[in-house]
């Protein structure tokens, strides 16, 4: 079962005299082109997307505001080499990830009874996908930062260690004061060993 939602934006008989122009459509993926009763012929068509850009525009900063100001259009060619009876055509990435107006312009060689739909294919599979891949990011970065800290926290444990070991060791040549110096240091280093402690409790 698909999620996939098609919009029909064209039904009726092409002009080959003129150029024909579908309805409205945004955010779309690809259309699909049904050409009714051609039989064994191959239709010759040509088409083209044309993305109308709009902005909101404002005037007075701000306190007066003027909606759909045209900012122009862009035609892109469509690659179709001819129509029996059904084909998909996938569109450009500038109407598949805009929200701009969107509309096919289509020229045949003779008079055919056609439909176009508008598809959307962005669907419950392709969310997972995506939410597969922050998954997959979010695990790798959990593990990076555990790996840090537990590097971390054992190279600030042998610090210490050896901090004690100096300490000892030139205590009979400073009366004792050398004792001082792992306490300090464990002073020291005891809001790091703090920081880091959430991130070695992080399950990989």
């Amino acid at each position: 079962m698909s999620n996939a939602i098609a919009t029909q934006i064209w039904s009726g008989f092409t002009n080959p005299n003129q150029i024909d122009k579908s309805g409205v459509f945004t955010g779309c993926d690809f259309i699909l082109l049904n050409a009714l009763g051609v039989g064994s012929d191959n239709l010759e068509i040509a088409a083209a997307v044309v993305i109308e850009v709009i902005a909101d525009t404002l005037y007075l900063n701000g306190s007066v505001q003027v909606p759909q100001a045209p900012l122009g259009t862009k035609e892109i060619p469509l690659s179709i080499s001819g129509v029996d009876t059904a084909v998909l055509v996938p569109l450009p990435m500038e109407a598949t990830r805009s929200n701009c107006n969107c509309t096919i312009c289509i020229a045949t060689s003779y008079a055919v009874n056609l439909e176009i739909y508008a598809v959307s294919k962005k669907d419950l599979c392709e969310c997972k996908l995506e939410l597969d891949r922050f998954q997959n990011d979010l695990n790798f970065f959990k593990f990076t930062n555990t790996a840090i800290a537990i590097n971390q926290a054992a190279q600030d444990a042998a610090i210490v260690a050896f901090s004690g070991g100096v300490a000892a060791a030139l205590a009979p040549y400073t009366l004792g004061a050398s004792l001082a110096i792992a306490p300090a240091t464990s002073l020291a280093i005891g809001p790091g060993i703090a920081a880091l402690a959430p991130l070695l409790l992080v399950g990989i």
